[in-house]
């Protein structure tokens, strides 16, 4: 098995077993919810030939925001990825994990100890909570093209009229794709 991570622009490439996933951590600081860890993970032998990565991301920069706002605070960012020798039946997910939330219901982006609650989407209409297919979160799923990068927006938004104090929130979310 093979884990790539992309962290601050460095691609590494780490042979692990699937025993040391759960040991596997990270600490990053971002400015705003950032897609700065990757992690590509091959899940089926339906066929060897199969290979895809990530080629892009962009983080969801939320920008200012405004507590006294009765409307929430939307943003969007992007992960990209190209598979190549594709067969018929060959199937691709990308998850999305909670960050340092203890749930997906909401997400939540932190400045010490306080939180600023928060969610990634798979819809523009942001009603399908893009997760890990646990919790009531959806993931997403497709048969890939093969050799053409595709890119995959993910709509965010931060819920009005919370009650927090000003400075820079933050949180870090592992995307996994699984083919």
């Amino acid at each position: 098995m093979r884990r790539w991570q992309l962290t601050g622009g460095i691609l590494r490439t780490m042979r692990i077993s699937p025993t040391s996933w759960p040991a596997l951590t990270s600490v990053t600081s971002c400015l705003a919810v950032c897609l700065t860890l990757l992690t590509l993970v091959h899940a089926g032998v339906a066929h060897a030939a199969m290979n895809c990565s990530i080629t892009r991301t962009s983080g969801v920069s939320f920008g200012s925001y405004d507590s006294t706002r009765t409307y929430p605070l939307d943003s969007a960012g992007l992960v990209a990825f190209r598979c190549s020798n594709i067969s018929m039946g060959d199937m691709l997910t990308i998850e999305l994990g909670r960050g340092d939330a203890n749930s997906f219901l909401p997400r939540a982006m932190s400045l010490g100890t306080s939180k600023l609650e928060y969610n990634l989407f798979l819809d523009a209409s942001r009603t399908i909570v893009w997760g890990d297919g646990t919790q009531g979160t959806s993931t997403y799923v497709v048969h890939p093209a093969d050799g053409q990068s595709v890119s995959i927006p993910i709509f965010g938004r931060v819920p009005p009229r919370q009650n927090v104090r000003a400075g820079a929130y933050s949180d870090v979310i592992i995307v996994t794709v699984l083919y």
